[in-house]
């Protein structure tokens, strides 16, 4: 029987990997050695969801480095030239992005990690996005459809602060009240109304 290679669950170590960005040689865990880390899956390009990716990228920069929190994702779509994806975001839609962005066009690394990206689906890749402790350990995993993003990002913005012990797991109860709704903007600015997201949730052994 062929053997599988297991994805990694909460409690794991992320997987090493040694990759060229447009931003130059990315070398993982080493580019989040000593912060945390959240490894987006990245939605397909120029599409709603990428804008609203983008615009937590962009917005959210002040309030990650609070949180001492890179950011990274991960594509299956073809980056082009350079910072075409970059300078496109910058001249559309005014957001500037700092994140690298891995384009994995072989699914190696989404394999890997299981996480899904832009518009073909490979089966066992269906993972949204993850967050990475300071020590390469893997603390949440996020498993959800593509058009359902901005609520991930709510998830995250919450987890990311239980996990470093900034809000407690009754106050994010609270928040997550049944049938209650959060509100978002979008990139442009526009209010709107989100279901929020329930997801399991697994306790590991500091030890």
């Amino acid at each position: 029987m062929e053997n599988k290679k297991l994805l990694p669950q909460i409690g794991d170590i992320a997987p090493a990997f040694e990759v060229q960005t447009e931003k130059g040689l990315l070398q993982f865990p080493e580019y989040s050695q000593g912060c945390w880390c959240i490894f987006f899956a990245h939605p397909a390009n120029f599409t709603s969801a990428w804008t609203m990716f983008s615009a937590f990228l962009a917005m959210k920069e002040r309030w990650l480095n609070e949180r001492n929190t890179k950011v990274l994702a991960l594509t299956n779509e073809t980056l082009r030239h350079n910072n075409q994806w970059a300078d496109k975001a910058r001249r559309f839609i005014g957001i500037y992005l700092r994140a690298p962005v891995i384009e994995d066009l072989d699914f190696h690394i989404a394999k890997l990690y299981g996480l899904a990206s832009g518009r073909r689906p490979q089966q066992g890749c269906d993972r949204l996005a993850l967050i990475i402790d300071p020590e390469g350990i893997v603390r949440l995993i996020i498993h959800r459809p593509l058009p359902n993003i901005e609520s991930a990002l709510l998830d995250i913005e919450r987890e990311l602060d239980r996990l470093q012990g900034k809000v407690t797991d009754h106050e994010i109860d609270k928040q997550l009240e049944p049938y209650g709704v959060a509100e978002l903007s979008d990139a442009m600015g526009r209010l709107y109304k989100a279901e929020p997201a329930y997801f399991s949730k697994k306790k590991i052994n500091p030890n």
